[in-house]
Formats: structure tokens, sequence, C-alpha cells
């Protein structure tokens, strides 16, 4: 059976980098297994993204994201992420499409046990936030609040008996 392990958290701290590390440490140690990281994938969205994002651009990213990880989980042993379908909600929340981000929160109850291991990477701890044409690096309490919507909608996923805790971890 296939893992998909992934890290989370709001942009600018280190997801991605995480991700290819963990990839590349899973196939070093384990050269039998196929590995594949999936990352940035928001890059290619055609529509804007961040504090720009469009109700298409949530919709267009969030579809995306399991399309890529379902397509990916059966090709490959371990497919490692640098987001979760909740970082999606996060941010289509921030924005105010809350109706979409609610219908998004029913999916993920089912969706979530897809990642055997959630890495939450938390803004204090994870300073990796760098102005690189993609991501609004400045705005601190964009950051913040996208972090605590996504803290929330686990912790609703937890509370609910839709994710068991031991899957995500606090680093």
């Amino acid at each position: 059976m296939s893992e998909l392990i992934a890290f989370s958290g709001s942009h600018g701290t280190g997801k991605t980098t995480a991700a290819y590390n963990l990839a590349l440490s899973y196939k070093y140690n384990y050269p039998d297994k196929s590995v594949h990281a999936l990352v940035d994938q928001e890059a290619f969205c055609p529509y804007p993204i961040n504090k720009e994002a469009t109700l298409e651009s949530q919709l267009w990213i969030f579809t995306n994201k399991i399309n890529q990880e379902l397509s990916l989980l059966r090709r490959f042993d371990i497919v490692v992420t640098d987001r979760t379908i909740v970082d999606v909600i996060a941010y289509t929340s921030y924005l105010g499409f809350d109706s979409m981000a609610m219908t998004m929160f029913e999916v993920a109850k089912n969706y979530i046990l897809k990642y055997h291991q959630i890495a939450f990477k938390g803004i204090n701890n994870n300073a990796f936030c760098y102005s690189d044409g993609i991501r609004d690096a400045h705005d601190v309490a964009f950051r913040q609040e996208v972090e605590g919507l996504m803290v929330g909608y686990y912790t609703e996923l937890i509370e609910t008996s839709c994710m068991p805790s031991e899957v995500i971890k606090y680093v």
C-alpha cells in the first residue's frame, strides 16, 4: 500500500524544502521503493493565487491537489508532498469563500485518511519566507491568520474522529 506523507503550514515555513529532502532521504534509505515529491503545484494554477485568488483559483488548486495525489499514489510506493488539502481550505476560508471552504472541509473529512503522516510546520519555528515572486513574504498577519485557520481545521478533524491525532505532528 502506498504512503502519502505531507508537510502542512502557512507559506514560507520550508515545506517544499522539507518535502524534497524527505523524498531524497526515503529514496536513499529505501532504494527498492519508488518515491515521488509532489511540490509547488499551485504555481501551475492558471488563475491568480495568494491574496488575489478567485473562487476558480481555489477550486482548481483543491481538485488538482486531490487528482495529483491519487494519481501518484497509484504509481509510487511513497509520495511526499508540500501541502495538504487542509492548506487549500484555510486559504479559501481566509479569502472569504466560506461556502466553498465548508464544502471542501466536508470532502476533507473523508479524504484526510489518505495522509499517512502530516508534519505541520509553524511560522514561528520555520523561517523560510523569502520573496520569490509567488508568495507574499512580508504580510505576517496574513501568514498567521492562515496558520490559525489550518490549526483549527486539523483540531476539528481530530475532535470529530475523522483523523487520528497521531497522524499530525507539530514541528
